[in-house]
């Protein structure tokens, strides 16, 4: 357990300089895998290993009991932008599994112009990652470790890279009550190649998580800290400064709670392991980032439902950004009947 320990701490300080807000690449990698997880806020990392959707969310909960199960999900995101995942769980001997994922994003079609505005034709831009991710009990039954390791390929314009990525997922379930603890260190890699000569960080970031099934009520809530490797996440616009009756500006720094606060996510599903299933979700850091001042949007919220009929389970979700538009995620999962 020592040796695990100092294995996390290393990797927190190895990458705690990363940055976030513009100044990474391949950040399509952050875009949530699935619409239950979206549902939930964006980083439940402590779902029931039953489900596909788990393993995508932390490689620790890649479980034999998913075997055969494929998903397939996909969302008609901004502004002319298409993205979706694709996984299957494949079946290996000894009762271990393989879990295959795949992420895409396709930016749409664009006009090309020269240096006289000019069209010159069209672009367009896409990237994809293809990821193998595999798990097992470490110490104990109830501790699993599970690690993803992803090839990256992005193509914008005449401009072209390669990349690799690793996530990094550790998960334990208490034996004395329905308590659950995740930790998973996610975007660790580097640009094998890169568009023109410089080299950029990936959007690491580290999400810590705590879930826990009431007992009396079919009801499992789920709380989650995220960019943990970077404390201050909030950015002051100085074009919202407010000003007070007298015309002084009013003091725009972020006390500790607000600082807090925006790591936090909350969700919660009711009849998580039903034929139907409801999902709610707050993200704390989109809420403040995505509002506009003087006007409700609900910015941070997001909710959705599960339906299953046999050997298929169809998810939807809808994840709220702002005044100018939110987003709809559809998902397919096949699950075989043994």
């Amino acid at each position: 357990m020592r040796s695990l320990l100092l294995l996390l701490a290393f990797l927190a300080v190895l990458h705690s300089t990363a940055q976030i807000g513009g100044e990474r690449t391949y950040t399509f990698l952050e875009l949530v895998s699935s619409p239950r997880l979206a549902a939930l806020g964006g980083t439940a990392t402590t779902l029931s290993d039953l489900n596909i959707d788990s393993g995508m969310a932390n490689p620790a909960l890649v479980s034999i009991q998913s075997k055969g199960q494929f998903t397939l999900n996909v969302e008609p995101y901004f502004a002319g932008i298409n993205r979706g995942t694709a996984a299957y769980v494949l079946g290996l001997k000894n009762q271990k599994t393989l879990l295959v994922d795949v992420k895409y994003i396709h930016y749409g079609s664009f006009d090309a112009r020269n240096e006289l505005g000019e069209q010159t034709g069209t672009f367009t831009g896409s990237e994809v990652a293809i990821g193998l991710s595999y798990a097992h009990y470490f110490l104990a039954p109830n501790l699993h470790v599970g690690i993803r390791a992803s090839v990256i390929s992005s193509k914008l314009e005449q401009y072209h890279s390669w990349g690799w990525s690793a996530d990094l997922g550790v998960y334990y379930q208490s034996l004395q009550n329905r308590m659950r603890y995740a930790l998973v260190f996610q975007n660790m890699g580097t640009q094998i190649t890169t568009y023109d000569e410089v080299y950029e960080p990936l959007p690491f970031n580290i999400h810590f998580g705590i879930s826990n099934q009431l007992e009396h009520l079919p009801l499992r809530w789920h709380f989650g800290m995220q960019q943990l490797q970077r404390w201050d996440l909030a950015y002051i616009n100085p074009n919202q400064v407010q000003f007070d009756l007298n015309g002084n500006p009013q003091d725009q720094s972020v006390n500790f709670l607000k600082e807090f606060s925006r790591h936090v996510v909350f969700g919660a599903e009711m009849f998580p392991d039903r034929p139907f299933s409801l999902q709610i979700g707050y993200n704390s850091l989109r809420a403040a980032e995505m509002k506009v001042l003087d006007q409700r949007s609900f910015s941070g919220l997001s909710f959705g439902f599960g339906i299953n009929i046999r050997k298929l389970r169809f998810q939807f979700s809808h994840t709220r950004y702002t005044v100018a538009g939110n987003s709809n995620f559809f998902g397919l999962t096949f699950k075989p009947i043994n």
